[in-house]
């Protein structure tokens, strides 16, 4: 950091601190604030402030007027974004959902049928009547925007009907939406940078974040009780820190989300990230997916009792000659303690210990936790395994992603369970189930990447009362508004 800035509200007050303590005066700025929304709008308050800065050091104008911000080895190029021609909408993508009805009897585009469900999501509207209630309050010109039918006897554009938009949720093939869905994940996100390699001993070492992408299956209640094969089970796919959806599939009957795991890694662009998961895919064959077809790296976030050798080697391990963090957390009324103890196990002398194809380190994590009203404390202790070497990450980093592993829980599982209420759905019917977790996924995508709204509540209420903002996310791209 070369420079500090700040701001001084006038004529309330005139700066003679920052003068004083040899901050220069740039200007006033011209008096706007930005209204809150999803679209950038300005308002001119009349309040102009003025501007200070002050050099951090002695040659900061000559380091601000470079080309180049930061060296090469640490910030690694990253790939122009793509020209506005070729920019799409979501709209668009899901109009590349192949057709699968017969030409007869059909008045309703499919892409203009999933847009209205997903504008109804967005909303907060639940199930496949509420969709139909929600496309009955569209206008004519909101209407007309999403190509709904014209009925030429009734000189008016007609909204698509609840029949209509069960008959297509229940029947559409799940595979087919949940690839345009991801295509238009993957054109939403930025390019992921590869992991930063080592600098030179003279350099210090400052790593970049590494992208991670968390991976867990989650119960349908409602239509697992409804069905009699047995369970219906999503596995999804969130990033972490944006909290997108990339991707999900449905368990196969009378199977587990283990395979699910690997089928669902081979359909997304992992190459460069590290995958976050849980006990149950502590697994070879796991493992070899992702390092191999992937291309991507593995986090283990807990080793449980389902690897019992490789559990009790790492019981037996002393991790207190290796390099540790420790982080402190206060919220929802108590107090956590976390050590991470990291142990590198690349050398040649921990061969066939603690066994996982291609893993490079074991982590130690103890957790303790108070209660603050009650004091009450618990302990335990867990571990994990990676691939990632010593070299491409650091202990923060690690328990970064070790801890960034729940966002899969809290922001998706947890919003589609409370806000969109899908464990209480009882819709079972065909593909149904798995079509409408897809459209939540892709509102819960679009709000967090093209707003800032802090909470799905508040942005469902909003889009509740302004449909057309809703509608201008899904038919606009994302960086033409």
């Amino acid at each position: 950091m070369a420079k500090v800035e700040t701001f001084c509200e006038s004529p309330r007050f005139r700066g003679t601190c920052y003068r004083a303590a040899n901050w220069r005066h740039l200007g006033r700025t011209g008096g706007f604030a930005r209204q809150p929304g999803p679209t950038p709008r300005w308002r001119h308050h009349g309040q102009p402030k003025e501007v200070y800065v002050y050099e951090l050091q002695p040659d900061a104008r000559a380091r601000l007027s470079q080309p180049a911000d930061e060296p090469d080895w640490l910030s690694p190029p990253k790939l122009s974004p793509p020209p506005s021609c070729e920019l799409r909408s979501l709209y668009d993508f899901l109009g590349d959902v192949p057709e699968f009805r017969s030409a007869h009897g059909k008045r309703y585009p499919l892409q203009t049928v999933l847009a209205a469900a997903v504008s109804a999501r967005m909303a907060g509207y639940r199930g496949v009547t509420a969709f139909g209630q929600f496309a009955k309050l569209l206008s004519q010109e909101q209407l007309a925007s999403l190509d709904c039918f014209y009925s030429p006897s009734r000189q008016c554009y007609t909204p698509p009907s609840t029949t209509t938009f069960h008959r297509i949720l229940a029947d559409l093939p799940p595979d087919t939406l949940q690839e345009a869905l991801s295509a238009w994940c993957e054109h939403l996100s930025a390019e992921p940078e590869p992991l930063p390699q080592p600098a030179a001993a003279s350099v210090p070492t400052v790593l970049a974040p590494v992208p991670a992408v968390a991976m867990d299956g989650k119960d349908i209640r409602g239509a697992s009780k409804q069905t009699e094969q047995g369970r219906r089970m999503m596995v999804a796919a969130v990033q972490q820190g944006s909290g997108q959806v990339l991707g999900q599939v449905e368990t196969e009957s009378k199977s587990n989300e283990i395979p699910a795991v690997r089928r669902l890694a081979r359909s997304l662009r992992l190459a460069g990230k590290v995958v976050t998961m849980d006990a149950l895919h502590a697994q070879h064959r796991t493992a070899r997916c992702l390092l191999k077809e992937c291309a991507a790296d593995y986090l283990v976030t807990a080793v449980k009792d389902n690897q019992p050798t490789i559990l009790d080697e790492l019981k037996d391990r002393d991790f207190s000659d290796g390099p540790h963090v420790e982080t402190l957390e206060k919220s929802h009324g108590r107090i956590e303690r976390r050590r991470y103890s990291v142990k590198d196990l690349s050398d040649k002398q921990w061969d066939g210990y603690a066994h996982l194809h291609g893993r490079q380190m074991a982590v130690r994590v103890e957790r303790e936790r108070t209660l603050v009203k009650s004091g009450k404390r618990s302990f335990e202790v867990s571990y994990a395994l990676t691939s990632l070497s010593p070299e491409r990450v650091t202990p923060r980093q690690l328990a970064a992603l070790i801890r960034g592993h729940w966002e899969i829980e809290n922001r998706l599982h947890y919003v589609r369970d409370f806000t969109y209420d899908e464990d209480r759905c009882r819709a079972y019917v065909r593909g149904l189930p798995q079509n409408l977790a897809g459209l939540t996924n892709a509102a819960v995508s679009l709000i967090r990447c093209r707003t800032r709204f802090p909470y799905l509540p508040v942005a469902n209420r909003h889009f509740a009362a302004r449909t057309d903002e809703a509608l201008e996310l899904i038919l606009t791209p994302p960086q033409q508004r």
